[in-house]
């Protein structure tokens, strides 16, 4: 028989080692690929989850970009319509204001009354009121108020007794009218020849006009509903 010799059975050992070797390498390397190829998997897998992710923020940012333009619409336009209610009020006489303007205080004469003439015409009455305000409006007034009294479209100025009725309020001499606007237009609208102080100062009726820099005329506080008018509707 023949005899193996040494160095055969180590060549033998060390192919086999070789062998074992390039069995573990090539086990490894495909364990490696398989995390590899896992690990691309996974991060591609979170590359289309951001990248949807993204895609939605988008739309979303897009969509809030939207209703930001339709609120900042919807702001103008509120802030459009609180100007207009709060114009309309001040047309209404529903809110105070302030203002330059002039006080004119009538008060009745004091003249003793001459035999034979009616003393009726030495006080104060409700067309001479009115004759005061339509003056006052046609100088260019933006608000007027009698001792108090508010005067807008629906303000009676009617004769009650010794006194005069203004707003269903009872009010009596002197009568004390308020007017914003141009101070010195207003004066002399009132003051004009034949005019209303004029042809009332002739029967001796006090009116004094003080030009100021500021005054207040109050809201209106009497009702303002409808029962019989409506808006007419478009055909």
């Amino acid at each position: 028989m023949k005899r193996i010799k040494d160095w055969q059975i180590s060549l033998a050992v060390i192919f086999f080692l070789l062998g074992a070797l390039m069995a573990v390498q090539f086990r490894l390397q495909r364990v490696q690929n398989r995390i590899y190829l896992a690990r691309a998997e996974y991060l591609a897998e979170l590359y289309r989850e951001a990248d949807q992710e993204r895609k939605d923020l988008q739309r979303e940012a897009e969509a809030l970009r939207r209703r930001l333009a339709r609120l900042a619409v919807e702001k103008t336009a509120l802030r459009d319509l609180s100007s207009r209610l709060e114009r309309s009020r001040m047309l209404a006489g529903m809110t105070e204001l302030v203002g330059p303007g002039v006080i004119v205080t009538m008060s009745d004469s004091v003249r003793e009354v001459r035999p034979g003439e009616n003393p009726e015409l030495y006080l104060i009455h409700d067309e001479d009121l009115l004759r005061v305000i339509n003056e006052l409006f046609a100088a260019g007034a933006e608000a007027i108020s009698i001792n108090g009294q508010r005067y807008v479209a629906r303000t009676e100025v009617r004769c009650a007794g010794p006194t005069a009725s203004i707003n269903r309020v009872r009010v009596g001499t002197p009568f004390v009218i308020k007017a914003i606007g141009d101070p010195l237009t207003l004066e002399s609208a009132l003051r004009m020849r034949g005019g209303v102080v004029e042809a009332l100062s002739a029967w001796g009726i006090v009116i004094k006009i003080e030009r100021v820099r500021q005054l207040t005329v109050p809201a209106y506080r009497g009702g303002l509903q409808f029962s019989y008018a409506a808006p007419r509707k478009e055909r």
